[in-house]
């Protein structure tokens, strides 16, 4: 389950109503001023004409009300205009004939300008929906269940309208076992979330068809490589990852590209997960002069494995101190899957002053079912 994306409602759907609530409270707003207009007018010594400050009122109207409060709202101010205007004797009067003029006047500006408003908030809602869809097919929420594992999410854009950055994240069940991506591309923006789009549809498909996770770590650096080219001469496109193979012995099996070490949460600890030998990034293979590194941990039951982005562990205080995630884990290491990532959202966003320094990801990867044995070979024929 991805923490963040605990409510089905699009945020953009969400928007939409905000809107409406706010249309239907701002009313509040050009009453009040009309209240204080009158009283104003009222107080004010006979010979003394404020009338024209009636006048603001369906001006205020256009900000915060709909086209039709906003006719309700020029209506109610031209009859209080007009009832001050007999209590003071100058009904009939040109000034009085003025100020209703007036008021009409702004009250019909205020309309064409509240439904202009009101448009281009509706196609602003439609343009977050739409971004806010396709942000979902690139980043898809963490399932909660996979074979023999359950799954937590959190994701942190450094943009706070934004659902992803450079960050990405896999889990898929396939016929080799889960096997779950983890990346941090370099750079930030549009372009980074591009080469991000690139590498989950190659894991996407490479994940279900080959069999080794050195095959699939080929099959990733080329991906890497190919939109490298494709992005220019003068592209340095590269990312640190980790791919995770869970299968169903009581193992995990991990290919590190450069990245962050995985935690393994066991009895009340958390330990590194060290590789023998660190990868180098997606995207620099022709520097490498073996294969890739594939390392093989016990992963028992009730084992949990955190993967995470260096936006986690590069997160600053104040004072220039790195978030300590090892020594915050081994105090929460009790905590279930989801209310230990919302610890860890809270934490490090406190350590960092309540701001997104950079994208930040963590998947929590927690063995629930026992192990079942491997098949024994049998005899061809």
């Amino acid at each position: 389950m991805l923490v963040q994306e605990r409510t089905h409602v699009p945020r953009a759907r969400r928007a939409v109503g905000e809107v409406a609530y706010g249309a239907t409270v701002g009313i509040l707003v050009p009453l009040l001023a009309l209240v204080v207009s009158a009283v104003l007018v009222l107080w004010a010594p006979s010979h003394t004409r404020f009338g024209p400050v009636f006048a603001a009122v369906p001006a205020l109207a256009a900000a915060t009300c709909t086209v039709t409060g906003i006719a309700c709202v020029g209506l109610l101010t031209s009859l209080t205009s007009l009832l001050v205007a007999w209590l003071h004797g100058w009904l009939l009067d040109a000034p009085s004939l003025g100020t209703i003029i007036c008021i009409a006047a702004v009250s019909l500006a205020a309309m064409w300008a509240g439904a202009v408003r009101l448009r281009r908030e509706q196609e602003l809602a439609d343009v977050r929906l739409i971004a806010e869809t396709a942000q979902r097919v690139v980043l898809r929420p963490v399932p909660e269940r996979l074979g023999p594992v359950r799954l937590n999410g959190l994701y942190l854009a450094a943009h706070h309208r934004a659902r992803i950055g450079g960050d990405a994240y896999e889990c898929l069940e396939t016929a080799f076992g889960v096997r779950v991506l983890i990346a941090d591309i370099r750079g930030k923006g549009l372009p980074a979330v591009d080469a991000a789009a690139a590498l989950l549809t190659c894991f996407r498909e490479a994940a279900h068809t080959e069999r080794s996770l050195d095959r699939l770590a080929k099959r990733l650096e080329d991906s890497t490589q190919r939109y490298a080219r494709s992005a220019g001469a003068f592209s340095e496109c590269f990312a640190t990852a980790v791919i995770v193979e869970i299968p169903t012995e009581e193992v995990v099996r991990i290919v590190h590209f450069g990245h962050p070490r995985p935690l393994l949460l066991r009895s009340g600890c958390s330990v590194p997960l060290t590789p023998s030998v660190s990868g180098l990034p997606l995207g620099f293979g022709d520097l490498a002069q073996a294969g890739h590194h594939l390392v093989t941990r016990p992963f028992r039951l009730g084992d949990r494995i955190l993967l995470y982005t260096d936006g986690v562990t590069e997160c600053r205080a104040d004072d220039g101190t790195f978030y300590p995630l090892l020594r915050r884990l081994q105090r929460w290491t009790g905590l279930t899957g989801a209310v230990l990532l919302d610890t860890l959202r809270d934490d490090l966003l406190r350590h960092g002053g309540g701001r997104r320094q950079d994208d930040a990801a963590l998947i929590l990867v927690e063995r629930v079912d026992a192990a079942i044995p491997a098949p024994s070979a049998r005899p061809a024929g």
